[in-house]
């Protein structure tokens, strides 16, 4: 089960030609929430109110970045260059296209964000509050 439906994605970016693979980017995108909210420790089990609309904005968002565009210009491009005699075109990403991952903004709006932990260089010596 995803977080969004079809017609939220819609809503929200518009309309898509192909429903099924939207479908598949919603489920992918889930699965990669559920995954940082089982390691964060955080009950999924039952979302309601604003954590359930957190969710279903991530995952809407989540799946928008991967899902294929129908422009001349594929989504997630940070640099485009084009030849002129020899005929070559190049696209640069920021990150792998097609796998969905999670910004720092949406952990934050999932309640996972902020320090896991921390380290004390102690260079191989015990400190007195150490033991």
């Amino acid at each position: 089960m995803s977080y969004a439906t079809v017609e939220q994605y819609v809503a929200r970016f518009g309309d898509v030609s192909n429903e099924d693979m939207l479908q598949e980017c919603l489920d992918d995108a889930s699965r990669v929430i559920n995954v940082a909210l089982d390691r964060a420790g955080i009950d999924r089990s039952n979302p309601q109110g604003e954590f359930a609309d957190n969710l279903m904005s991530v995952c809407r968002s989540m799946a928008n970045r991967v899902m294929p565009t129908e422009t001349a210009m594929p989504q997630g491009v940070t640099g485009y260059s084009v030849g002129a005699v020899g005929f070559s075109e190049s696209y640069n990403f920021a990150t792998a296209y097609g796998t969905p991952k999670l910004l720092d903004s949406e952990r934050y709006l999932l309640g996972i964000s902020g320090k896991v932990g921390f380290a004390r260089p102690s260079y191989g010596r015990l400190e007195a509050n150490d033991a």
